[in-house]
């Protein structure tokens, strides 16, 4: 069988992820890892998921091992219409969607919205693995100019008013992979104009509750609550990232559909995880734990920025995000952070190039550093390994 010519086109328009393939290479070798997307498992909080997982199997286990609803299970879904309406975003229980998590989500979205040609805005850079899902799509990607603020609100909204704009995606706190949040001074007039134009936002929160500086981070919805905004978020990042919980929330209109299309695509999220991350999220413990995740956090995120400017100041420049998981370093122009992965993993430690991340066709000087994945004692040596390979 000749497969190359069986696959659908939409196949074709998908490139292999750097990130994974650098996973298969980092298995093969010693190296202190700045390149996964991978959360610190030293903040998965075990004891409680292990007392609640065994509570699940105790008093919910016939129907935690069962077939479920399609929209998911109705308590955690109450529970994220209550966070979100207390983050300043008014949702009921029946606007909300559970999903495998929140990669799903944004696919769900792109398989309701866009058709071949049809064009998604983003910023530049973008999350990567967004990216994939619309050109699974046949969607075509612009990317719209970003700084150290988010995205430009005037490149925005004058895109927004060309024909064929279907979604402008967005990664509000504390993105993947710069780490850069949006201004709230711009958080309205972008959407007010996504509304005039009638494209819907689609607001990745992966990142939302890890902050580390002063402030509360607000979800992008609640800069306008009239605006069309379907509002993505994860359980990956404050609770553990393979139980695959996440949510999706947004006009009833829109969501009134989501749930037909979530059947068709995996019937329902897992009923055991559904309850276990319930149980969990909804208990007292939750706001603590995520606090006391915000405060070893902010450590590692001291440590790297300290060593970067310690070891790198004067060689490149890098964001300084507020929270998340990752920073976007630059070097100097000419320089090509892909050609120089190999002699960095020959010192022993890993990065991802950030090319892959510039739909504008940029950033090949640039690289995504993670900071959380490694443990807090190898960051000084991390950073110094990278430095001298920088050096050369």
């Amino acid at each position: 069988m000749d497969w190359e010519r069986q696959w659908a086109g939409r196949l074709k328009r998908v490139q292999p992820s750097p990130i994974m393939d650098l996973i298969k290479v980092l298995g093969q070798r010693q190296a202190i890892n700045f390149a996964s997307g991978l959360p610190d498992p030293d903040g998965f909080p075990l004891e409680g998921l292990r007392e609640g997982a065994a509570a699940v199997l105790d008093m919910d286990w016939r129907a935690a091992l069962q077939y479920g609803e399609a929209e998911g299970y109705r308590p955690l879904r109450e529970w994220v219409a209550k966070d979100l309406s207390a983050r300043g975003v008014p949702t009921r229980a029946d606007q909300v969607l559970i999903t495998s998590g929140s990669q799903q989500a944004i696919d769900l979205v792109g398989r309701a919205l866009l058709q071949p040609g049809d064009i998604v805005l983003t910023e530049n850079p973008s999350y990567l693995a967004a990216l994939q899902v619309f050109a699974s799509f046949e969607a075509t990607v612009r990317a719209i100019a970003t700084d150290g603020e988010g995205i430009d609100v005037e490149s925005a909204a004058a895109y927004l008013r060309q024909p064929g704009v279907k979604l402008l995606y967005l990664m509000p706190n504390h993105q993947n992979p710069s780490g850069i949040s949006l201004a709230p001074e711009r958080r309205r007039p972008i959407l007010e104009a996504a509304k005039r134009a009638g494209v819907p936002v689609l607001a990745d929160e992966a990142y939302l509750h890890l902050r580390y500086d002063p402030g509360v981070p607000e979800p992008l919805a609640c800069a306008d609550p009239e605006a069309p905004v379907i509002t993505v978020g994860t359980f990956s990042k404050t609770i553990a990232p393979g139980l695959r919980v996440a949510h999706m929330a947004g006009p009833p209109d829109f969501m009134s559909r989501m749930g037909l299309l979530k059947q068709i695509t995996d019937l329902h999220a897992n009923s055991y995880t559904q309850r276990l991350v319930h149980r969990f999220a909804a208990s007292g413990e939750y706001p603590a734990h995520v606090a006391s995740l915000c405060v070893a956090f902010r450590k590692k995120r001291d440590c790297f920025l300290d060593a970067l400017e310690r070891r790198l100041g004067g060689q490149a420049t890098w964001t300084r995000p507020a929270g998340g998981m990752f920073l976007l370093l630059w070097l100097p122009a000419g320089r090509s952070a892909s050609a120089l992965l190999p002699r960095a993993l020959d010192h022993g430690v890993a990065y991802v190039p950030g090319a892959a991340f510039f739909p504008g066709g940029d950033g090949e000087n640039t690289m995504r550093l993670n900071f959380l994945s490694p443990a807090l004692a190898e960051i000084e040596d991390g950073v110094a390994r990278l430095a001298r390979a920088i050096a050369g």
